[in-house]
């Protein structure tokens, strides 16, 4: 299967669920979920933000075509889907699965969340944050700064940082678009850093070339594809990396 394809299917998989729910959902409206309200059932809209207050719970899934969602600290909700928008966590949510198109996906400190994944944005989670479920983006940058990952983590351009004591325990998989040129792959080179006392318990796999940086105090086990760079201090010196949330 080739990467046009593979888009494909990933943009049908995050369509197909919010289309079934056109006919009652709500259009040009935003939806508000009050603080410390409970709601039985989801909710979906079109052309507008989904905002979740502080300490609400949301059984259900959450879902808009053009709009960002945002949950506030302390919440619980379900699965939560965009197509054309952001989707951000604050400290202490607990969320399901989380899709996204267009648009980043942000974890706070000490969040719970399932898998995530997005086509064209940056995923950033916050120190405490535990995901269950396997991350992975198309185009764009990772930086997992203190948080627990179970599953595996994959990307084709961009650049990944792990760091603050973060973990991976699945596999880290820089992936090779089947479209790309060669002068093109030398342009948009993967990149991965390691960071202090950080630890990837599966394979890192880069299926073309990249760059790999590892700090002295990382764990790392099996490497396959490249050759680790080792560096001392917090970053390894002149590579931009991608940047953790601010405390």
């Amino acid at each position: 299967m080739n990467e046009d394809s593979a888009l494909k299917i990933r943009n049908l998989v995050i369509l197909l669920p919010v289309l079934t729910l056109l006919a009652s959902c709500n259009v040009n409206q935003s939806i508000d979920v009050p603080a410390n309200a409970r709601w039985s059932g989801g909710s979906s809209t079109i052309n507008g933000e989904i905002h979740v207050g502080a300490g609400a719970i949301v059984d259900g899934s959450l879902r808009t075509i053009n709009g960002r969602i945002y949950v506030a600290d302390g919440a619980h909700t379900g699965n939560l889907t965009t197509i054309n928008g952001d989707i951000r966590l604050d400290d202490g949510v607990h969320a399901g699965d989380m899709q996204t198109v267009n648009g980043g996906i942000k974890l706070g400190k000490d969040t719970l969340a399932g898998k995530m994944a997005t086509v064209n944005g940056d995923i950033i989670a916050g120190s405490g944050a535990s995901i269950s479920g396997n991350v992975g983006s198309v185009n764009g940058d990772m930086a997992l700064c203190g948080a627990q990952l179970e599953g595996n983590l994959s990307f084709y351009n961009g650049s990944v940082l792990l760091t603050g004591g973060g973990v991976i325990h699945g596999n880290l998989t820089a992936r090779k678009p089947t479209h790309d040129s060669e002068e093109n792959s030398k342009v948009n080179i993967p990149v991965v850093i390691i960071g202090p006392h950080a630890t990837v318990d599966g394979t890192i796999t880069f299926e073309r070339p990249g760059e790999l940086y590892v700090s002295d105090s990382a764990v790392i086990h099996s490497v396959e594809g490249v050759t680790a760079v080792k560096f001392q201090g917090p970053a390894p010196a002149g590579v931009p990396s991608p940047a953790c949330p601010a405390n």
